[in-house]
C-alpha cells in the first residue's frame, strides 16, 4: 500500500461549512483539541484541519490523509458511525458518522470519541515504527533483548548512554533537543511497586544515581509541585502502569515532561520500568514526546 500523509497528530475533518458552526466546533474541540496533559505549554491533543467535502474527495492527497473524521447530516441517514482501517494506504483510519440530525452527531461524537482518539494515536506510531525499524539500531534491539527478555525499536541517533546491571540509559541529542529513554529491572515483590508513590521514589533514585544534570552534583528527578496522571494501559503482550507529569534538574534549571510505564514481566517474574523524558526548552514537545512513546508501544516479547 502507498504510505499515508500529514504531519504528526493532525486530523482532518471533512464537515460542510454550513454545519461547522460555534456549537459544533466547540465540540469538537473539546474532544479533540483539548490541551495535552502535562506539557509546560499548551498544546493540543489534535491538529484539526477542516474541509469541505467537495475539498476532501476531489483530492488524492487528502484522501490518503492518516486521519479522518467525514461527518454527514442530511435526511435519510441511519445515525451510524462506520470505520475504515488502511483502505487505500497505510496506516489510516477514516471515520464517517451519517446522521440526519445535529443530536445524533453529538450523541455518536459522545460514545466513539475514545475510539477514534485511539485509533488517530496508534496511527501516529506505527508511523514512527516504521520509520525507526527502517533504520533501526540493532545493537540496542539486542541490548533490551539480552538484558530485559524483550526488545524496544530505536532509529539509528539513538546511542547507549549508560549501562549497569539491571539499568539502560539510551539517548539521542541534537543541538537543540535531548530524548532520553531509561529502563530497569528488578525482581517482582508485591503490586505495591505499582503506587504512585513507589514509581516516584524508584525513577528519582535512578535519576539521582545515573542521570546527572549540566552542573556539578545536580540530577533528574521529578517535579513534585504539578499534578501527575496514571492510567492503566495494554502495550503489546503487557499491562502497563502509565504515569507522566514533568521533571526537574535538582541543582540546575532543566526540565520537562516525562512518560513512564511499569509493568510485570511474567516469564522472568521482573518488575520493569520504562522511563522515558524529553529537553526541549522553550520549544513545542507534543510530537517529540510522541516519538518516545512509540518506542515504549514497539515493545515486543523476545521469541524463545
Amino acid at each position: 500500500m502507498p504510505s499515508s500523509g500529514g504531519k504528526t497528530l493532525e486530523m482532518l475533518l471533512i464537515i460542510p461549512d454550513s454545519l461547522y458552526t460555534k456549537q459544533m466546533r466547540d465540540t469538537i474541540g473539546t474532544i479533540f483539541e483539548k490541551a495535552c496533559e502535562t506539557l509546560p505549554q499548551k498544546e493540543p491533543y489534535f491538529d484539526l484541519v477542516q474541509l469541505n467535502p467537495s475539498q476532501y474527495y476531489n483530492s488524492e492527497m487528502f484522501r490518503k490523509h492518516r486521519n479522518v473524521l467525514i461527518i454527514d447530516k442530511r435526511a435519510g441517514n441511519n445515525n451510524t458511525i462506520k470505520q475504515a482501517i488502511n483502505k487505500g494506504c497505510f496506516p489510516q483510519a477514516v471515520f464517517e458518522i451519517k446522521a440526519d440530525n445535529i443530536d445524533s452527531i453529538y450523541s455518536i461524537l459522545s460514545s466513539y470519541a475514545n475510539t477514534i482518539r485511539f485509533q488517530f494515536r496508534k496511527n501516529e506510531h506505527i508511523r514512527i515504527y516504521n520509520a525507526f525499524k527502517r533504520d533501526e539500531n540493532l545493537k540496542l534491539t539486542a541490548e533490551t533483548e539480552k538484558m530485559f527478555g524483550f526488545s524496544l525499536t530505536f532509529s539509528s541517533d539513538f546511542y547507549l548512554a549508560k549501562k549497569k546491571d539491571n539499568f539502560l540509559w539510551i539517548r539521542k541529542e541534537t543541538q537543540k533537543e535531548s530524548f532520553n529513554v531509561m529502563i530497569y529491572k528488578k525482581k517482582f515483590s508485591s503490586d505495591d511497586l505499582f503506587l504512585e508513590k513507589k514509581v516516584i521514589e524508584l525513577r528519582d533514585s535512578l535519576g539521582k544515581a545515573f542521570i546527572p544534570a549540566s552542573v556539578e552534583n545536580s540530577y533528574m528527578g521529578t517535579e513534585h509541585r504539578t499534578q501527575m496522571y496514571r492510567d492503566t494501559l495494554r502495550v503489546g503482550d503487557f499491562v502497563m502502569i502509565e504515569t507522566k507529569g514533568l521533571w526537574r534538574s535538582f541543582g540546575d534549571y532543566m526540565g520537562g515532561p516525562f512518560l513512564n510505564y511499569c509493568f510485570k514481566n511474567d516469564l522472568t517474574n521482573e518488575f520493569v520500568m520504562i522511563d522515558c523524558f524529553l529537553y526541549n526548552p522553550n520549544k513545542p514537545k507534543r510530537d517529540l514526546l510522541m516519538q518516545l512513546e512509540s518506542i515504549v508501544y514497539s515493545i515486543k516479547k523476545v521469541k524463545k
